[in-house]
């Protein structure tokens, strides 16, 4: 079967190297299995699996072959390291078997459906509602995870939060704290109460930075906050200009893109 030339697939239609020009590097792409709405910039490094995710803009996954992310909405600025499991399904402990064949619903088990041993077992529709129904991980602006975390289904990652390498985060995380262990617990803040209330009241990621990095002293944070907020008192400041777009995968290493609404205002 010849594959399309450039010239003869519809211009809606890109390779993975097409696709860095649209502001998403995919590399292989080997791991985007659905539907991915980002805002560009966005790097996924190849990452071992990436579905029913979402990515806001300059956020990336630097996990080669090893980081899977499920039903994910990662805002901008976020950085995800190696060997990161986040918003995988959790089987039932509670009911006669812990096996995917009580609960499996078809899109998420194809594989397993093709073979006929495991189709004339799993149960018919109507099935019993899934384990976790639509439920989303929410990770924010600027949150840094590192390398082998593991982030329950459903939790919520505060903005600017920090989750330690190796950590086991089964609760909701504030906003700016350092969590580490397993189970992940609160090890510090990053900065003072008085510091992280205005980062969130300022909500910097909103923001374009680009025309004032070589005058904001970002190593310290109360002279970036003054800085930052006299530029948005002065209306200077801007909006981050953002295009968006959903990237689908197709047969034979290419996606489908459309533009898309931004992620975040």
């Amino acid at each position: 079967m010849a594959v399309a030339s450039a010239k003869s697939r519809p211009q809606t239609e890109f390779s993975g190297a097409e696709l860095a020009e649209q502001g998403l590097y995919v590399g292989e792409g080997r791991g985007l299995l659905t539907p991915l709405r980002y805002e560009r910039p966005v790097w996924l490094f190849d990452p071992r699996r990436v579905k029913d995710c979402s990515f806001g803009a300059f956020s990336y996954v630097n996990g080669l072959y090893t980081t899977s992310l499920y039903d994910c909405e990662i805002g901008r600025y976020t950085s995800i390291a190696e060997g990161v499991i986040a918003g995988a399904y959790e089987h039932p402990t509670s009911w006669l078997s812990s096996h995917p064949f009580l609960f499996a619903e078809p899109q998420q088990y194809k594989a397993f459906l093709r073979q006929p041993e495991f189709a004339r077992l799993a149960l018919a529709p109507p099935q019993p509602p899934p384990v976790e129904p639509h439920l989303k991980t929410r990770i924010g602006h600027d949150v840094w995870i590192g390398s082998g975390a593991f982030i329950k289904r459903g939790v919520r990652i505060g903005d600017g939060a920090v989750v330690a390498a190796h950590s086991v985060v089964t609760h909701d995380v504030p906003a700016y704290s350092l969590v580490v262990g397993q189970p992940a617990k609160v090890l510090r803040e990053r900065f003072d109460p008085r510091s992280i209330e205005r980062l969130l009241k300022l909500q910097w990621w909103r923001y374009d930075l680009a025309p004032f990095k070589a005058r904001i002293d970002f190593q310290h944070i109360e002279a970036a906050l003054d800085q930052l907020e006299q530029l948005l008192a002065e209306g200077q400041l801007q909006p981050l200009p953002v295009r968006a777009a959903t990237v689908t995968p197709l047969r034979g290493g290419y996606y489908a893109m459309a533009p898309s609404d931004p992620l975040y205002a």
